[in-house]
C-alpha cells in the first residue's frame, strides 16, 4: 500500500505499528528524518530504509558539484529580461496544507458517525471475553475503516511528495519559465515557416505563361505567321432586312407557343410578368431584375439562353461590366440549363439579394462619414450586414456600458414563408431585417416593405422612429396609468411620425401655464426638453443622456421632478409677494407618510404664512399619485427663528438643495410629530398661482386652522357642534368653508346651583348657533406680529316680541336686528386661539341680558329700562302708583337708578347711587344677581325690600340724635335679603351693663301674600332678665295694636310689604325704643285692636 510512494523518497511504512485488539506488538521508536540530521550529511535515502544507498555518487563528484552549485544558482537568478516569468496558477504549499488538514478533519469525523451508526452483535447478558469480535458486522467496519486511512495516507505521501519538490520550487519555477521561452520561439519558426509557405503557393496564381517573343516578332512585322493554324472558316450571307422581321417573328411565335403551351407549367410564379418583342422574352420581376432570354432551337425541350440583364431598383447601375456580365451570362445558362426557368430565377434571385445588401452597406458607409459620423457603426457579416445606431448614446463603456440597439439585413432561407407570398407557392428567399433594441430582439418588424427603393437612410429612420415610439410610448402608458393622469388632473399628449423619429414628441403638463415637450435625436438618441431655457429642464435632460440607464423609468422620474421643482419654484415665487414662504420640514419621513398613503414617490414642500403660530404649516405634496394641499399641525415644533415672532426666512440656494435643506430638519426636530392634519379643498388640480389663489389660500388655511382650533375646544369642552355647507357673503364662491352649527343648549349648559327651570337655558333662541368664518386681518398691534382672524356668529330668537326692550348694537361687537330678531356677534382672536371661549363670554352674556330683559318685561310697572348693552344695564326702580307713602313720609318717593355692570363675565356688579336704601345690602343682591335665578329675581326684591329699608333710613335718621347724646345706640344688620336684625342699645344703670334688644324682620308667606314678621330674638341660652322686661313693656303696646297694613301678635307683629305697612310698623317700634332712650313719654298708640294674622 504505497500509493503516491516514488523512487528514492521517504516513505511512512516505518511508521508506529500497533496490532488491532489489545494484545500487538510494542511500539516502534521511529528514525529520525534524513533532512534534519543536517546538511552535511550525504547519506542517501533507501527505498524503504536508510540502510543501504542508492544510486549514490562518488565522493569526487558531489564535491565538484557542490563547488560548481553558487556559480550556477547566480545564473539561474539571473536569467535575461526576454524570458517571462510565469506566475499564474500558483497555489502557496500552506494552503493545500491547510485545506487537506480540514478536509482529512472532516472526513474521519463524518468516517466516525458513520462507524458508530453500525451496529454490532453483543456478548450474551452483556458478557464480554478476551477473543476477537470475527463477525461480518465488525469486519466490515474493521474493512471500512482501513480503507478510509489508505486512502487517507495516499493523500497525505502526495502532499509529502509536494513538500520535498517544495524545497527546489525556485529552480523549478526558473525551470519553468526556459521552457515556456523555449516553447515560444519552437512556436515562432513554425508560423514563419507556415506563413512561407502560404506565399509561396499563393504566387502560383500571379504567375504569368512565358511570352512567345518569335510569334509576337513575326506578327508585329509581317502581319502573318506561316506555323500558325489557318481553320479556314467561310463567312455565312448577310441577312436582309426582310429576313430578319421573319427571324424575329417566327422566335416570337415559338416563344409565345412555348410559354403558353409548353412550359406553362415550369414557369416560376414570379415570373408570371413577362413581355415577348424582338425574338426574346423579358421577364420582369417587381424590385429586383429583367432579363432577356430566347431560344436557340425549335425544339421545346431544349434550354433558353441568356441575352441581357437589368436591375429592377434603384439606386443601381444601368449596365454591369463586362466581366460581371460574362460572369452573369454564364451562371445563368449554366443554370437554364439544369434547373431551366426555375433555377434562372433564383441565381438571379440571389444575386440581386446580394447585391442589395452590397448597397445598403455601401450607403451606411456614405452615413458613417456625413451626418451620422461616430453614431452609427457598420459591420460586415456572411451575405448580411449589421448596423449599430446610437453608439454614443451611453458614455461608459466596459461592463457597465448601456445596452446597445442593431439592425441585421440579411438573407431569410425561406424555411418559413413570409407572410405576403401567394398561397401554394414555392417560398424563396427573401430580405429579412432583425431588429435588436437595447439587446434584446423584437420580433415581427415590418419594415422592408419597399424593394424598389433600396436606402439606409429610410431603413435606419424607420427603426428609430419605432424605437423611439416604443420609449416615448412606454412613458406615455406609463404616465397615464397614475392616478394623477388617470383622473385628468393634468394633460399628456404623444405623437407619433414612423417617417420622422425627430418629429415625435410627448408633451407634458408640468404646472398650470408651462409645458413640458420630449423629443429624441435621430442620429444620438439623445433627449431633447423644451423649453430648454430652465435650468431645471436641461439639468433633467442631462442625466437622462448622461446617467440613465432605462429611459423609461427613469424619464417618468425626471418629468415628475421636473413637474414637482417647477411647481415649487413657481409656489415659492408667487407665494413670497403674498407672505408665503418655505420652511423646514419639521417631521421625520415616517411623519410625512400619514399625508400620503399611496406607494408612489412623493415631493413635498411645507410653507408658512406670515403671522401664523409655529405649530402651523402647510404642506404641499405633489405625487404621480396626484396633487394634494394639506394643512398641518405639529406638536412640540418651535423653531428658533419663529419663537420670537420672527417670520420664516426665504432661502437662497436652488431647488436642488431644497431636498438636503429639508431632510437636515430631521436631525434638528426628530421628536416632532403631526398633531392634524387636514386636506384643503382645492378643487383645481393644476391652480393658476396668482395673487388671487394665494389671497384665496390664505383665507382658505387661515379659516381652516380657527375652525379646526375651535372643533377641538368643543371636543375638549364635549360641546355639540355640527360642519355644514352654508353660504359665505365675504367669500367668493370658490372658497368652500364650511359653517359650524353649535348647540346653544351646550354652550349654556345649567350652572351649578340652579333651581329647575320651566325651560332650559337657552330656550329664547333656536338650537343651533351658526359660526361663519369672515375673514383675516393683520395683527392690531405693530410688535405682534400674528394674524387676527374674525368669525360672524348668528343666533336667532324664537320669540322677538320678547326683545322689545333690545334695540340696535348690544356692543361693539354684538348687534341685535329687530326686524329679523337675530343676534349678529363679531368675534376677533389671534390665529391659533379659539373663538368659543369668547364665543361662550358672549353668550353667556346674552343669555344673562335676556333674562334680566325678560324679567323687566315682567315688572314693567316698577322697573324701567334705559339703556340695556353687554357690558352695562341701567334701570330704574321705585314706589308703584298703587302704594301711598306712610304717615309723615313723603309725598313723592324718587326712583333710583341701578347699573349693572357685565364687562366680565364671571361676576355682575351692581353700582347704586348714592342715598339708596339698598345700599346696606348692596353685596346681598350682587350675590343674587351672579345666582342662577339672579336677573329674573332682582328687580323683584328690589321692589319688594324697597318700603322695608326705607323705614330703616328714616329709624335711622331719628335715631341720630339719641346716638349723638349718648342716650342710645341703633344698628341694622341684614342677614339676608328677606331676613334683618335691628339692634337697639340703651345706656344701662350705674355698675350695670347695657340693655340690648333684637328685633328679627323676616319676610314670610301666609296663603298668597307677603307678609314681614318682626319677633324680639333672643338666644337659645340667654334667660329673660327682669331688667330687660322694660323693652318688652315697652313694645307691648305695639304688638297689641294694630295699624294700617300692619298688626301685633301679642309677642310678634306683622306687616304688609308695601310702603304704608311696614313703614308705619317701623316708626311705631322706633318711637317704643327711643321712650326708653329718652325718658319721655310715649305716644298713644295708633290703630285699635283687632284679629289677629297668622302667618304660614
Amino acid at each position: 500500500m504505497e500509493n503516491g510512494a516514488q523512487n528514492g523518497l521517504r516513505t511512512n511504512h516505518d511508521r508506529d505499528l500497533k496490532v488491532n485488539g489489545i494484545n500487538g506488538v510494542s511500539i516502534m521508536k521511529r528514525e529520525p528524518s534524513p533532512n534534519k540530521l543536517g546538511k552535511s550529511s550525504s547519506a542517501a535515502v533507501v527505498n524503504g530504509g536508510y540502510d543501504t544507498p542508492m544510486d549514490a555518487d562518488p565522493p569526487n563528484t558531489q564535491a565538484q558539484a557542490a563547488s560548481s552549485a553558487p556559480d550556477q544558482d547566480l545564473k539561474m537568478k539571473n536569467l535575461p529580461p526576454e524570458i517571462a516569468h510565469i506566475t499564474q496558477n500558483f497555489i502557496p504549499l500552506p494552503f493545500i496544507l491547510h485545506r487537506l488538514a480540514q478536509k482529512s478533519h472532516n472526513d474521519l469525523q463524518a468516517k466516525m458517525e458513520e462507524l458508530a451508526k453500525i451496529p454490532i452483535h453483543g456478548g450474551v447478558n452483556g458478557a464480554t471475553g478476551t477473543a476477537e469480535d470475527n463477525s461480518e458486522e465488525n469486519q466490515n467496519k474493521k474493512a471500512n475503516l482501513l480503507h478510509f486511512i489508505q486512502d487517507m495516507h495516499g493523500k497525505w505521501v502526495k502532499a509529502l511528495v509536494i513538500s520535498e519538490w517544495s524545497r527546489k520550487a525556485s529552480q523549478v519555477s526558473r525551470l519553468i519559465d526556459l521552457n515556456v521561452h523555449i516553447s515560444e520561439q519552437v512556436g515562432k519558426y513554425d508560423l514563419g515557416l507556415d506563413f512561407m509557405g502560404r506565399i509561396k503557393r499563393d504566387l502560383y496564381g500571379a504567375r504569368l505563361p512565358d511570352p512567345d517573343i518569335k510569334t509576337a516578332l513575326q506578327v508585329l512585322s509581317t502581319g502573318q505567321a506561316p506555323w500558325m493554324p489557318e481553320f479556314g472558316y467561310i463567312d455565312p450571307p448577310p441577312l436582309t432586312v426582310a429576313e430578319q422581321l421573319k427571324w424575329v417573328s417566327e422566335l416570337n411565335t415559338l416563344l409565345s407557343v412555348r410559354l403558353n403551351l409548353e412550359d406553362h407549367d415550369k414557369i416560376p410564379y414570379q415570373f408570371r410578368d413577362y413581355r415577348i418583342d424582338s425574338g426574346r422574352v423579358t421577364f420582369k420581376v417587381k424590385g429586383e431584375f429583367e432579363v432577356d432570354l430566347t431560344i436557340a432551337d425549335e425544339d421545346f425541350e431544349k434550354q433558353f439562353w441568356f441575352i441581357n440583364f437589368r436591375y429592377n431598383f434603384s439606386p443601381a447601375p444601368q449596365d454591369l461590366p463586362e466581366a460581371l456580365m460574362a460572369f452573369v451570362e454564364m451562371k445563368v445558362n449554366e443554370a437554364l440549363g439544369i434547373d431551366g426557368l426555375r433555377g434562372c430565377y433564383e441565381f438571379l434571385h440571389e444575386f440581386v439579394l446580394t447585391h442589395k445588401i452590397n448597397e445598403l452597406r455601401r450607403q451606411a458607409l456614405v452615413l458613417s462619414r456625413g451626418r451620422w459620423i461616430e453614431n452609427i457603426k457598420i459591420e460586415r457579416l456572411n451575405r448580411a450586414l449589421s448596423i449599430q445606431y446610437w453608439t454614443t448614446r451611453f458614455t461608459a463603456s466596459g461592463p457597465n456600458a448601456g445596452p446597445k440597439s442593431w439592425i441585421i439585413v440579411g438573407i431569410n432561407s425561406a424555411k418559413a414563408p413570409p407572410r405576403n407570398s401567394p398561397p401554394g407557392t414555392r417560398p424563396t428567399s427573401y430580405l429579412a431585417l432583425r431588429w435588436f433594441r437595447d439587446g434584446k430582439e423584437i420580433k415581427d418588424v415590418e419594415v422592408l416593405a419597399d424593394t424598389e427603393k433600396i436606402s439606409a437612410e429610410v431603413l435606419l429612420k424607420r427603426i428609430i422612429a419605432k424605437h423611439v415610439e416604443h420609449i416615448l410610448s412606454s412613458m406615455y402608458a406609463k404616465l397615464l396609468s397614475k392616478p394623477r393622469f388617470e383622473k385628468r388632473q393634468a394633460s399628456v399628449s404623444l405623437r407619433i411620425n414612423s417617417e420622422e423619429p425627430s418629429e415625435s414628441t410627448l408633451m407634458v403638463q408640468l404646472t398650470h401655464s408651462q409645458r413640458l415637450t420630449l423629443r429624441m435625436n435621430m442620429t444620438t438618441g439623445l433627449f431633447n426638453m423644451q423649453p430648454a431655457a430652465r435650468s431645471l429642464i436641461s439639468r433633467g435632460e442631462v442625466f437622462l443622456n448622461q446617467r440613465c440607464k432605462n429611459p423609461i423609468e427613469d424619464g417618468v422620474v425626471q418629468i415628475e421632478s421636473i413637474r414637482w421643482q417647477s411647481e415649487f419654484d413657481e409656489i415659492i415665487r408667487r407665494g413670497k409677494g403674498s407672505g408665503w414662504h418655505m420652511s423646514r420640514r419639521p417631521v421625520n419621513s415616517d411623519e410625512v407618510k400619514r399625508l400620503h398613503s399611496s406607494r408612489e414617490h412623493c415631493q413635498t414642500l411645507w410653507l408658512k404664512r406670515e403671522g401664523w403660530s409655529p405649530a402651523w404649516y402647510l404642506v404641499v405634496c405633489l405625487s404621480l399619485a396626484g396633487d394634494t394641499w394639506w394643512l398641518v399641525e405639529v406638536m412640540d415644533d418651535t423653531p428658533p427663528t419663529e419663537a420670537k415672532g420672527n417670520p420664516p426666512k426665504p432661502r437662497s440656494k436652488p431647488l436642488n438643495n431644497q431636498a438636503n435643506v429639508r431632510n437636515s430638519a430631521i436631525i434638528e426636530q426628530p421628536t416632532a410629530r403631526i398633531k392634524t392634519y387636514n386636506l384643503l379643498p382645492i378643487t383645481s388640480a393644476n391652480p393658476e398661482l396668482s395673487v388671487t389663489f394665494f389671497t384665496d389660500l390664505s383665507a382658505l388655511t387661515t379659516g381652516m386652522i380657527a375652525q379646526i382650533t375651535d372643533i377641538t375646544a368643543l371636543r375638549k369642552n364635549k360641546i355639540q357642534y355640527a360642519a355644514k355647507r352654508a353660504d359665505n357673503p365675504y367669500f367668493s364662491p370658490r372658497l368652500k368653508i364650511p359653517a359650524l352649527y353649535v348647540r346653544l343648549a351646550s354652550i349654556l349648559p345649567p350652572q351649578s346651583g340652579e333651581r329647575k327651570l320651566k325651560q332650559p337655558r337657552g330656550s329664547w333662541a333656536e338650537e343651533f348657533v351658526q359660526i361663519v368664518f369672515r375673514g383675516v386681518r393683520g395683527a392690531a398691534v405693530p410688535s405682534n406680529r400674528r394674524l387676527e382672524v374674525s368669525a360672524d356668529v348668528k343666533i336667532v330668537v324664537n320669540d322677538k316680541s320678547k326683545f322689545a326692550l333690545i334695540k340696535g348694537n348690544v356692543d361693539h361687537d354684538v348687534i341685535y336686528q329687530p326686524r329679523t330678531g337675530q343676534f349678529r356677534i363679531q368675534l376677533r382672536t389671534e390665529i391659533g386661539k379659539s373663538f368659543i371661549e369668547s364665543l361662550t363670554t358672549r353668550l353667556k352674556a346674552i343669555d344673562r341680558l335676556v333674562e334680566f330683559v325678560a324679567a323687566m318685561s315682567s315688572r314693567a310697572n316698577t322697573v324701567k329700562c334705559e339703556s340695556v348693552t353687554l357690558r352695562k344695564v341701567v334701570f330704574t326702580y321705585g314706589t308703584t302708583g298703587t302704594e301711598q307713602p306712610a304717615a309723615g313720609g313723603q309725598p313723592n318717593q324718587p326712583r333710583w337708578r341701578v347699573v349693572l355692570d357685565l364687562a366680565r363675565s364671571e361676576k355682575v356688579d351692581i353700582t347704586l347711587e348714592k342715598g339708596n336704601p339698598h345700599i346696606r345690602v348692596q353685596d346681598m343682591l350682587e350675590r343674587l344677581v351672579n345666582s342662577p335665578v339672579g336677573f329674573e329675581q332682582l328687580p323683584y326684591w328690589l321692589q319688594v325690600t324697597l318700603p322695608l329699608h326705607r323705614g330703616l333710613d328714616s329709624i335711622e335718621d331719628s335715631w341720630a340724635e339719641v346716638t349723638a347724646n349718648n342716650q342710645g345706640d341703633l344698628q341694622i344688620l341684614p342677614r339676608a335679603l328677606d331676613w334683618l336684625s335691628v339692634h337697639f342699645e340703651l345706656p344701662g344703670a350705674p355698675n350695670k351693663p347695657p340693655r340690648k334688644l333684637c328685633l328679627s324682620f323676616k319676610l314670610k308667606s301666609r296663603r298668597g301674600q307677603l307678609w314681614w314678621n318682626m319677633e324680639r330674638h333672643r338666644r337659645p341660652d340667654e334667660t329673660p332678665k327682669k331688667e330687660e322686661d322694660v323693652f318688652d313693656a315697652a313694645l307691648q303696646p305695639v304688638f297689641e295694636s294694630r295699624g294700617d297694613g300692619w298688626q301685633g301678635h301679642g309677642k310678634s307683629a306683622v306687616a304688609h310689604p308695601n310702603g304704608k305697612s311696614i313703614e308705619g310698623l317701623l316708626a311705631k317700634v322706633s318711637d317704643a325704643v327711643k321712650v326708653l332712650a329718652t325718658g319721655s313719654s310715649p305716644s298713644a298708640p295708633a290703630g285699635s285692636q283687632g284679629a289677629a294674622i297668622v302667618l304660614d
